[in-house]
């Protein structure tokens, strides 16, 4: 039978204490654990110097290791073939005083046990030149090979992650949409909800995932939906190529909006593979609404104290909706006197302002109102009589307030 030699035992002896010591503990002692490993290792491939920097790197680290006895019967081993005889004496010698009983006593080499005696006697322990010459030879070599290894992991991983960007780059130009709206220009009434069409085609040669989103101010509540299923909404969709998806945007446009407020709607569509693939279009909607304003003014510009006249009130519609349930609110002058009021019926607030009803003004169509007023005999000249009109719309909830066109008092 082949002799077992003391570094053969040697490496059992430690490969079973990592089995039985280390294993249960095996997260704790990580660390020491992959030191010891590198060291181990080393002095396996005849790195002689790197062994001792490693079993140092362990000592020092950890000073309370269940590695320490292996770690420093290791060190002396590798400083005896690097051709330090003191150093290799005093890890000996650090192992046989720690650890007098440890079972590791016998695979200790006699050259080392006489390294020690001598050591302890105070005689001076000359290295082996050749010894050292030879370990960092081993130690340069090895450390250029890792130089080399580690330069060619870097050549490939750059090569490989140049490659990936490539291949990335590819991929995202070959994703292609088109996003139409299939009403521009559409136009929605105020306070009221509207919907506008649009589609979203892949010119992609495979499958591709599309993240959509519509951007608007908030105060127009849209959401995007599925063509046909109003409360469907849709946040991604699954184009196999060349085909097309059919949505709407569904929006509610303020009820204080003016007519011919424009708007603008834009659909975005990213890639769920590249976040910087991204399409979009935009469309504009514009408000539908009536565009109420009033005239009120007496028959002359310049009037006389005392003098009776005809107050007239005009309110117009000029937007592109009808108005309805408009309240009219007039605030005659001070220097004026009603007289009467024929065919208009009013209210007469605490404040003295009168109160009229429009209950419908179509597009283009206008309202009037006629009073007959009287101007107080103690007006003074020159005195600048103006009313005031405030109209209120019930249904979108909006009031405009209006001044009257001023008359003068002459003498």
């Amino acid at each position: 039978m082949k002799k077992i030699t003391p570094c053969i035992r040697f490496f059992v002896l430690c490969f079973c204490m990592v089995l039985t010591q280390f294993v249960p503990a095996f997260a704790a002692e990580i660390d020491d654990s992959a030191v010891f490993i590198e060291a181990f290792n080393a002095y396996q491939q005849k790195d002689f110097l790197l062994t001792v920097e490693k079993c140092d790197q362990l000592n020092e680290a950890f000073p309370d290791s269940p590695l320490r006895d292996v770690a420093l019967l290791l060190a002396a081993r590798a400083n005896l073939k690097a051709g330090d005889n003191e150093r290799a004496a005093k890890s000996a010698g650090l192992f046989l005083s720690e650890f007098p009983g440890s079972s590791l006593k016998s695979s200790v080499e006699d050259e080392l046990k006489t390294l020690v005696e001598r050591h302890k006697k105070g005689e001076t322990l000359a290295a082996d030149k050749t010894l050292r010459a030879s370990a960092r030879k081993v130690r340069a070599e090895r450390a250029q090979a890792e130089q080399e290894r580690l330069a060619l992991i870097k050549q490939e991983e750059e090569r490989l992650e140049k490659a990936r960007l490539l291949a990335e780059q590819r991929a995202k130009e070959s994703i292609k949409a088109d996003i139409a709206w299939l009403d521009d220009g559409r136009t929605v009434r105020a306070g009221s909800t509207g919907a506008v069409p649009f589609e979203i085609s892949s010119r992609a040669k495979e499958s591709e995932e599309f993240l959509l989103t519509v951007s608007s101010a908030k105060e127009y509540d849209t959401s995007l939906v599925k063509a046909g299923a109003p409360h469907e909404t849709v946040a991604r969709v699954l184009l196999a190529p060349g085909e097309t998806f059919k949505g709407q945007v569904n929006l509610r446009m303020p009820a204080g909006a003016v007519d011919g407020h424009r708007t603008v709607l834009t659909i975005n569509a990213v890639s769920a593979r590249f976040s910087d693939v991204s399409f979009r279009k935009e469309v504009i909607v514009t408000s539908s609404a009536p565009l109420v304003r009033a005239v009120a003014k007496l028959a002359k510009q310049k009037v006389a104290p005392g003098e009776k006249l005809r107050y007239r009130v005009t309110v117009l519609n000029v937007g592109s909706q009808p108005a309805e349930d408009l309240a009219v609110r007039l605030r005659l002058p001070q220097q004026l006197d009603l007289q009467n009021a024929p065919d208009t019926l009013f209210t007469r607030e605490a404040d003295g302002t009168m109160v009229f009803k429009v209950e419908q003004l179509g597009i283009g169509r206008l309202s009037e109102i006629t009073l007959d007023v009287q101007v107080r005999k103690n007006s003074v000249p020159g005195q600048e009589l103006r009313g005031q009109v405030e109209i209120t719309n019930n249904t979108l909830h909006n009031k405009e307030i209006f001044t009257a066109t001023a008359s003068i008092v002459v003498p």
